[in-house]
């Protein structure tokens, strides 16, 4: 048996359901697209927002470090200033040991190499540098005096710097200046 329908209400009917149900499924994607988007995008934002707060907390971490280095920067300068003022003087007490002979041996050996008929009037030392002056009956007693320096093992570049005629008392001499260095 055969069917047929007359009625032209049911044929359109079908007709339209069949042309809605495609725009259905577009907007059903549609609307799922915008439904997964709408929740990426809250995902992607509270990711962020997480980020961005964990990011705060180290900057505020960071800080403090920094605070904390620039203390120790600070107090690292302290001792390097400390330590040099330690080691200046150090080296000065060193110093001064190492050269707290050198004016006896200066004096021993003035002493020592001084000919008869030579006598001083004053000897000033300062930075290895001596000056003597002084009287002497002859100018080869001053001559001995000098050749006496050159000999020396602790005296360099012994000169003469002035030697003129004087008379003291009434006796006649010759008045001198030296010149030397000391090797420390």
């Amino acid at each position: 048996m055969i069917k047929i329908n007359l009625l032209p209400g049911e044929k359109k009917a079908k007709k339209k359901e069949a042309v809605q149900s495609p725009a259905r499924k577009f907007l059903t994607v549609i609307l799922a697209v915008a439904v997964a988007t709408l929740l990426i995008m809250l995902g992607v934002t509270y990711y962020l927002g997480y980020t961005q707060d964990e990011l705060k907390k180290q900057y505020e971490s960071n800080k403090v470090m920094v605070t904390q280095l620039q203390q120790s920067i600070q107090d690292v300068k302290k001792f390097e200033t400390l330590n040099a003022s330690i080691q200046q003087k150090t080296n000065l007490i060193e110093n001064l040991r190492k050269n707290q002979a050198v004016p006896v041996r200066i004096l021993d050996e003035v002493s020592s190499v001084l000919p008869e008929g030579v006598w001083l009037t004053s000897l000033l030392f300062k930075d290895n540098h001596i000056v003597i002056e002084g009287f002497a009956f002859t100018n080869l007693d001053i001559v001995s005096y000098i050749d006496n320096f050159k000999r020396s093992p602790i005296i360099s570049e012994a000169s003469l710097d002035e030697s003129k005629y004087d008379e003291i008392n009434k006796v006649q001499v010759y008045k001198f200046k030296l010149n030397f260095k000391v090797k420390v």
